[in-house]
């Protein structure tokens, strides 16, 4: 076999190995994840498998399934100004509500059926 060929190949799979263990370190998860904790879980289920604790607020993995990252974000863009049914205004950054799609698209979609 090739070595330059044999080289490449393993170039190539330590490559894609790389990039598929990314998101999961990604500061942007981490604070999106956070966010979620901090602002959400009171409501929401924000993490992939439980429940939200108000039987009418859509767990993530489902918003994630429901809205596109951009519709998602423009969604999250009026929080902050307007408030959300019931919530106190959350005070969130054009950064927060970036990291905060980021982490709701990172998880496995809902597999309810509605």
């Amino acid at each position: 076999m090739n070595p330059l060929i044999s080289m490449t190949g393993l170039l190539l799979a330590a490559a894609t190995a790389a990039s598929a263990a990314a998101p999961a370190g990604d500061p942007a998860l981490a604070r999106g994840a956070h966010l979620a904790q901090r602002d959400c879980a009171g409501c929401h289920a924000v993490t992939s498998g439980e429940r939200s604790p108000n039987v009418s607020a859509p767990g993530f993995n489902e918003l994630r399934v429901r809205f596109n990252p951009i519709s998602l974000e423009r969604r999250l863009e009026v929080f902050p100004r307007h408030g959300h049914e019931g919530m106190p205004q959350p005070v969130m950054t054009p950064g927060d509500i970036a990291d905060l799609v980021a982490y709701i698209q990172s998880l496995e979609p809902s597999t309810r059926q509605p």
